[in-house]
């Protein structure tokens, strides 16, 4: 279960749906935005828009908090991710000071601030602990996926996605024509045995129609 040790600021969810939405993000997920596709869509998506501004925040990246313990309702969506400039994960401790007195530079200061403005007017930079327990979890793939294949540049863990939602798919359509038992198949499946019971009702029907319409045999009358 990572814990971090980051510099940034909040992002409201409902600001983050916003934004996907404004600028036709197929790829990313609104509610787990450590997810691959969705941090490369993300950052992007900001190169593009704020381009002189990610120049000073090389190591830009997303964090998400998340309790496995909390089993209610709303636990799988927190009502905030982290955007942060600075991440630090603690494993067995870590010395708080000497994070900070690493210090943020005035252009890295000056440009989280403005992408703050920007993303989350409300929020304020600052340092943050952050537990995020469940780095991964698995989303569905989206339409760009479906659409475009593995090839959109997020690597195999979202041809894996892909091939994990096709498998479940699959799984839920149940068993083929030619997975079915023989005896069922032998009956109602196939051109073979439908084309089998034909031609016994003509043969049987033909048999039939000879023998009731057939002279009889001199010296056979009772």
């Amino acid at each position: 279960m990572p814990v971090y040790l980051l510099h940034g600021f909040r992002w409201p969810r409902p600001l983050i749906r916003i934004h996907i939405i404004l600028q036709n993000l197929d790829d990313a997920a609104a509610e787990w935005l450590v997810a691959p596709a969705t941090t490369a869509a993300l950052l992007r998506n900001f190169h593009s828009l704020h381009p002189e501004t990610l120049q000073d925040l090389p190591s830009l990246r997303f964090i998400e908090q998340y309790d496995p313990n909390d089993t209610s309702a709303g636990a799988a969506s927190q009502p905030y991710a982290y955007v942060a400039d600075v991440v630090e994960e603690i494993r067995l401790g870590v010395d708080v000071d000497e994070v900070r007195g690493r210090g943020v530079g005035n252009e890295q200061w000056s440009a989280m601030m403005e992408l703050r403005d920007r993303l989350a007017p409300e929020e304020k930079v600052a340092w943050y602990v952050v537990i995020c327990g469940d780095e991964e979890r698995w989303a569905p793939p989206t339409m760009g996926l479906l659409q475009g294949g593995a090839h959109n540049g997020t690597g195999h863990r979202v041809s894996e996605a892909g091939s994990r939602y096709s498998a479940e798919t699959e799984s839920r359509r149940g068993p083929s024509l030619e997975e079915q038992p023989k005896g069922l198949k032998k009956w109602f499946g196939g051109k073979k045995s439908r084309q089998s019971i034909q031609d016994t009702q003509r043969s049987e029907s033909s048999n039939s129609g000879v023998s009731s319409s057939a002279p009889a045999k001199p010296g056979m009358a009772a």
